[in-house]
Order: C-alpha cells, then structure tokens, then sequence
C-alpha cells in the first residue's frame, strides 16, 4: 500500500468515491455491507466536510445473503434517484459485495431512471487501488457523457491555436484535481492565477467542483493539463485520441518545473515564444531561492565542490546510484562543499542561471 494524505491507499471504490463527493450533481450508489460505510469517515474527518459524502450504500447483512441481494440492489438504486434527483448516477460495488456478483450496473441499466445518464463501474477491488479507482471513475464518466459528441473517424485534428482566428484568449482545462488530495484547491487556485497573468483562460477544472453538464464542455477548449496523472492521465490519453486534444503533461511543481510548464503551454497553444520568455523573467524575478531558477546543479557536478567519497555512506540507498546521488533524490538536496575539506553537507538544491 501507498501513503495517500496521511492514510493507507485503500480498495478501488474510495477512489470512485472521491470522484464522486469531487463533484457536484452526481451520485454513487453503492452495493456494499454495512461495514464499509466507513468511508464516509475520509470526507467528515480528514477532508473535513460539512456534510457527508453523497454516496447511497445498500448495506446488506448476513440475513440477507439468504434472499435476493439484487432486489435491495434496484429498491436502493431507485430510491437514491427519487431523493436526490442526480445530474449522473454512479453505480458499483465494493470488495465485499463483489463476491456476490449481483452486477449493480447491470441491474441500474435495465432500470427507468428517468434520463439521467448512469455509468456502471467495473472496479476490481483485489488487483487495483483507490488512484487507479479514481482514474477510471473520472475517464468512464467523462467517456459516457462525451460519447455523443465523438467526431466521426478520420476527421482532422482541431488546431490548438484556432482562437487566434476565432478572436478569443486561448483556454485550457484543469483535468485531475479532487478531494482528499495534497492541497488540490490551493493548486488550483494559484494555477488559475498564474495562467491568467500570461493571458491563458481556465475553462473546466474538473473532477473538484465541476458538474456534469462542465465536462460536456471539455472539447471547447485548446488544451488539457494533466495536473495530476493518477486521476486525468486516462482521460488526457482518450480524449487525444478521441477528440485530437493536445495535452500539457509537465507538472508545475517547483520552480524550474512551473519553467517547463509554462514553455511546454507555449509550445502547445502555438503563443511564438511569449508565454516562455515572460516565465523565464518572472521566475528570475520571484525566487527566493540562491541564485536564479532553470536546473539544478547536482551533487557530482564539479560545480558543487563535492566528490562522491565525500559523502556520508547509507544502507538505503539503492544498487546503482552513486553515493553522491541518494540526498538529492531521496530529499531534493544538492551537496556543497563545507568550510573542512572531504565534508559535504546537505543543502537546499541550487539553481543555475540560462544566461
């Protein structure tokens, strides 16, 4: 297992329910005990939300094995859709129900729910875990909702710098985002932020407060970014394959990576250099750090006074990297060289000009 936001990864179904309680009008039925309805706990205790997740469990009991499960599975389904008048319906079910293979989707695809589009989740809970749950939860929606607007094959590819002759400020969408992730709103927001000082328009962010009638609109815009791959890589990969939509996949963490962010946007959305060069300056002008941001040195690089036998031996370190290397790659460190000879102390990375 993982280590996600200070808890265990858990089974696939976490994942669909993070999905889920991310956005707004949707609704997860699940089929499951009512032993793991403690998932509700992940959103009222560590996401700390006001409110539960809005997720419906059948919560069928021993007693109930004896009967038929797939009747409480179609009373839970309509019941859930009457009360709560859903834009979209997720419907799956958990590890445990996933032994009685009453197949939840099947049941609901059978069923009148009154045109709300409803989307059957095949998770398997005991070879997959909840990122991978969360990708392909966010991907079939997307793909179900999407199915009706899918260009017809061998159509051109659209042009990723057709607003300039449409008019207009080129947009891109925010995919991957979501509850009981690392501070998701705070990078949303800076990003939006961000784009928008170099003349770049967010037009979906999505699955974080987005409904379903916002990912209808996810062809609209120029370009994808791939904020967090282990929730939007799937849906990136289908719809440039799909939709021919150019994907930005460098993630901006860090200095030098908001640097190559930036470029690769350039790049991309064909701005001829201006997004990249203005980068290039505003990121010299607000470091913080010693020296200005483009690449780091490392700790083998004659330019940081440190040879490899000065460095403090580890039994962590894996087979195959150099002594010098394990403080950089485990910690982000470089080595520099200390005021006694044949010492090296860990220190932040340093950044070397482009100049």
């Amino acid at each position: 297992m993982e280590l996600t936001l200070w808890t265990y990864e858990g089974p696939p179904h976490v994942g669909a329910m993070r999905v889920a309680t991310s956005m707004e009008g949707v609704h997860y039925v699940l089929h499951a005990p009512q032993g793991d309805t403690y998932a509700d706990l992940l959103f009222t205790m560590i996401e700390r939300r006001d409110r539960r997740p809005p997720v419906t469990y059948t919560t069928f009991q021993a007693r109930d094995l004896g009967g038929d499960t797939a009747e409480l599975v179609k009373r839970s389904i309509a019941d859930a859709v009457e009360r709560f008048r859903p834009e979209a319906l997720l419907v799956g079910e958990s590890c445990t129900a996933e032994l009685i293979q009453d197949q939840p989707g099947a049941l609901a695809a059978g069923m009148d729910l009154g045109g709300i589009p409803m989307v059957s989740l095949e998770l398997p809970a005991y070879s997959k875990k909840e990122n991978w749950g969360a990708a392909e939860t966010f991907y079939q929606l997307v793909r179900g909702l999407l199915k009706p607007q899918l260009p017809p094959p061998g159509s051109p590819r659209p042009d990723p710098g057709r607003w300039r002759t449409e008019g207009r400020r080129p947009r891109v969408n925010l995919l991957g985002p979501s509850l009981l992730g690392f501070r998701c709103r705070d990078d949303v927001r800076e990003l939006t932020q961000l784009l928008a000082e170099h003349g770049i328009d967010v037009s979906v962010v999505a699955p974080l407060g987005a409904r379903p009638a916002d990912l209808l609109r996810i062809p609209a815009a120029d370009a994808n970014v791939c904020l967090y791959p282990e929730v939007a890589g799937t849906v990136c990969s289908w719809l440039e394959r799909s939709f021919g939509m150019a994907t930005v996949r460098a993630v901006p963490i860090g200095i030098g990576a908001t640097v190559a962010f930036l470029e690769e946007l350039d790049r991309v959305l064909g701005l001829e250099g201006a997004v990249a060069e203005a980068a290039a300056a505003e990121a010299e002008r607000r470091s913080r750090l010693p020296g200005t941001p483009a690449r780091w040195i490392p700790p083998t690089s004659p330019a940081s006074g440190c040879s490899s036998s000065a460095m403090p031996p580890t039994p962590s370190r894996r087979p195959g990297w150099p002594a010098a290397s394990w403080p950089s790659r485990w910690w982000g460190w470089a080595a520099t060289a200390a005021s006694r000879p044949g010492r090296c102390v860990p220190q932040p990375r340093i950044w070397a000009s482009r100049r």
